[in-house]
């Protein structure tokens, strides 16, 4: 299995509007993915980083399952474009993309 994790860092001044990427941009992703191979979706919210009490990293993490490599990548062909531009509807800075093979352990 392979995830796509897209990292929301919490920069200076950087916005990220909880209620349109839970709502609107979840809606879209699994209407574009869901065909293309999306197994499930995970969101991480940030509340905080180490040691205690310092503010976290990331607004948010979201990750993307797929079975294959392949599928990841038929499905970013397809469907980045309208994925990125609406990104832009609740996330004010550039986020930062990782593509990972699940180790089961």
């Amino acid at each position: 299995m392979v995830r796509l994790s897209v990292m929301y860092p919490t920069t200076a001044g950087s916005t990220f509007d909880w209620n349109y990427y839970l709502g609107p941009h979840l809606v879209v992703a699994r209407q574009l993915l869901s065909p293309r191979g999306l197994v499930r979706i995970e969101v991480d919210r940030g509340i905080g980083a180490f040691p205690p009490g310092t503010p976290s990293h990331y607004h948010a993490i979201g990750h993307l399952y797929f079975e294959t490599m392949l599928e990841l990548d038929v499905a970013l062909a397809a469907t980045a474009p309208e994925l990125i531009a609406d990104q832009r509807k609740y996330y004010s800075g550039e986020s930062v993309v990782q593509v990972s093979e699940v180790v089961p352990v």
